[in-house]
């Protein structure tokens, strides 16, 4: 597994869900965070530049990296952000490692794949022989409406489309989010938790973060007007909110 280090300040490990990796998910916001915190950004298994024996993924397993890789960077405990599947890879690794997380942050996470999500998710990979129609099925789902119709041509559209080719990589982490089942692990967290939630969401919906909010003990929850990508509809409000509550006594 390869990781980034940027500023200086507390440390604040950002993890990706579904696609290339920490850089695709959170690079735009580094800068953003990095002049408070010490933001360090992984690429887990199934991302492009990891490097694995390419066998099935779980989220236990994915959660072992992410306390790995705060081992390796001896940074501990952490504030620890995690986005869609991270969310859920989060949670587990706040569970699983409560002595290395300080303050946890599942954005547009789940505790439990439902059927809805399996039959979206079957579509997509039903789709993964064309690239630009895996694509389209992902940025459909993933951005809203709104955010799609301010782009200028479908050209657009397929370009956000072309950075969730249907990799091997890829395939497994969607194959992974058919399976996410967190039940035993939330009631676990003993970590101070924002849970932050997109509506509406058309790749996770919404619901999914109100089941984590219930499930995570004494956790606090937000939602924002946004499709599941959060971290680019309402990038700057995303950052407040999450500072806002690191940052709290």
């Amino acid at each position: 597994m390869k990781y980034t280090v940027s500023g200086s300040g507390p440390a604040l490990v950002l993890v990706h869900g579904v696609g290339k990796g920490g850089e695709a998910a959170f690079g735009h916001l580094v800068e953003k965070f990095a002049d408070s915190n010490t933001v360090i950004l992984p690429d887990l298994s199934g991302s492009e530049a990891a490097e694995d024996d390419g066998s099935d993924l779980t989220v236990e397993r994915l959660a072992e990296e992410v306390a790995a890789v705060i081992d390796d960077a001896g940074v501990g405990p952490v504030d620890l952000v995690g986005f869609s599947l991270g969310g859920a890879v989060v949670a587990a690794t706040a569970a699983l490692h409560p002595e290395k997380v300080r303050r946890l942050v599942p954005v547009g996470g789940l505790v439990q794949t439902d059927t809805y999500m399996r039959n979206l998710i079957g579509l997509t990979l039903s789709q993964k022989h064309d690239p630009v129609a895996f694509g389209r099925v992902l940025t459909t789902t993933a951005f809203s409406p709104r955010y799609i119709n301010s782009l200028d041509s479908l050209e657009e559209v397929d370009e956000l489309g072309s950075h969730l080719s249907p990799s091997n990589g890829r395939i497994r982490q969607l194959e992974l989010l058919l399976r996410t089942d967190i039940r035993d692990l939330a009631g676990k967290v003993q970590a101070k938790t924002l849970v932050i939630a997109c509506n509406p969401d058309a790749a996770v919906p919404t619901e999914h973060s109100r089941e984590l909010h219930a499930a995570i003990p004494d956790s606090s929850y937000i939602e924002f007007d946004s499709g599941h990508m959060v971290l680019v509809e309402k990038a700057d409000e995303f950052v407040q909110a999450v500072k806002e509550f690191l940052h709290k006594p």
